[in-house]
């Protein structure tokens, strides 16, 4: 990728707090990991968290020296890579298919200009309901302080900002700040979205060191699980 069209994705990136790029991974890389897809449609927090073709995707010469160029001059993980598979049918009521308007950045307490990697694992049409970016409403700074299911749902007047809904093929990316306002689409056409996201934060940020690199996240075992698999009463 040459200099200028970097500094324009920068650029871009900055004004609107996200951007499309079409073709960056190549597809065979989307098709490994979309082998997996049906084999753990029921076991969504084992592929969540250790597909190792995901992980390798996260550390991708090529991401990370894009993310790099975007300004992270240290990336860091700041989260397991996830992957999502939404559909009413799927889900236990209606934040886990259809994300509400909400923020990444008050989940993360991430450095202020983290970001996120979003991107399809099969060819998403609008009919997938695929996310609905509001450019330009990163600027506002964080608008809540609270978790709502998980997410920080915001108040936020749709009708105050453009709107942009991209219909995304397997190697396209998107890439966002984590203070764009964001939410799901509406699936239409009665199929799964299959997609995923990587999120990164900037070790070397001043703010976020002087804040001690915090991270809100927690990984520990589940007693539920363990209860429940080794048939304790």
């Amino acid at each position: 990728m040459d200099m200028l069209k970097l500094d324009q994705l920068k650029s871009d990136l900055k004004e609107n707090g996200v951007i499309v790029i079409p073709g960056f991974f190549e597809r065979k890389l989307i098709e490994d990991i979309q082998e997996h897809l049906d084999t753990f449609i029921s076991c969504g927090k084992l592929i969540q968290t250790g597909l190792i073709e995901l992980y390798q995707l996260s550390v991708n010469p090529d991401l990370i020296e894009l993310v790099k160029n975007l300004g992270l001059s240290k990336p860091l993980m700041c989260t397991r890579p996830m992957l999502f598979f939404n559909h009413p049918n799927l889900a236990m009521s209606e934040h886990f298919y259809k994300t509400p308007l909400h923020q990444d950045w008050v989940s993360m307490l991430a450095s202020q200009d983290s970001i996120v990697v979003w991107f399809p694992l099969i060819d998403l049409e609008i009919g997938h309901g695929p996310v609905i970016f509001y450019p330009g409403s990163h600027k506002l700074g964080p608008l809540t302080d609270k978790l709502e299911n998980g997410f920080a749902e915001v108040p936020f007047d749709r009708s105050t900002f453009p709107k942009l809904q991209p219909e995304v093929n397997m190697g396209d990316i998107v890439i966002f700040s984590t203070l764009l306002v964001h939410e799901s689409g509406v699936i239409t056409n009665n199929q799964i979205r299959w997609s995923s996201h990587l999120r990164y934060t900037n070790m070397e940020d001043v703010d976020f060191v002087e804040r001690g690199f915090p991270s809100p996240y927690i990984n520990k075992p589940s007693q539920e699980l363990i209860d429940k698999y080794l048939h304790k009463k």
